[in-house]
């Protein structure tokens, strides 16, 4: 192989690398963080480097609760809306994971909630840094470049 034939080789390969980490890279890991946060419903708990569970709800505990309300997991409600409100944005080399709701910060860190005076809610995080999703994006990352390089 020539220099000139190897110098292509190398711009090309660059220019794979370029766009996979601006476009490809990003929606790729968007779309697994959604999934492992939103499992973490599914789990009642953030998964960390240790599973941390959530903190049990009341109305589990009530023996006068019935039904489909005794069974429901935690932060479900009767919508599931929070657990489907987790969506990713891309930008050019970059992904922000996010929820839309107005109550979803109230849950995830544990703040103090519209309800009575001084009530603050329990901690029950979903969505935040989390060595599952670091370990998915370097594993997402070597797979793309190995790819491309072929190693």
């Amino acid at each position: 192989m020539t220099p000139d034939e190897y110098k292509k080789i190398l711009q090309r390969q660059a220019q794979r690398i370029k766009k996979a980490v601006t476009r490809n890279l990003p929606i790729s890991i968007g779309k697994k963080a959604v999934d492992i946060y939103t499992e973490n419903f599914q789990k009642e708990g953030f998964q960390n480097a240790n599973f941390e569970p959530w903190k049990e709800v009341k109305r589990r505990q009530n023996p006068r609760t019935k039904g489909a309300a005794k069974k429901r997991k935690i932060l479900t409600g009767k919508t599931g809306d929070l657990g489907r409100s987790i969506k990713y944005e891309t930008g050019s080399a970059q992904v922000t994971i996010y929820s839309d709701v107005p109550y979803a910060a109230v849950h995830n860190e544990g703040l103090r909630a519209g309800r009575g005076k001084g009530f603050q809610m329990p901690k029950r995080q979903f969505i935040g840094d989390s060595l599952e999703v670091d370990e998915m994006i370097e594993r997402e990352i070597d797979n793309v470049l190995n790819q491309i390089l072929n190693i």
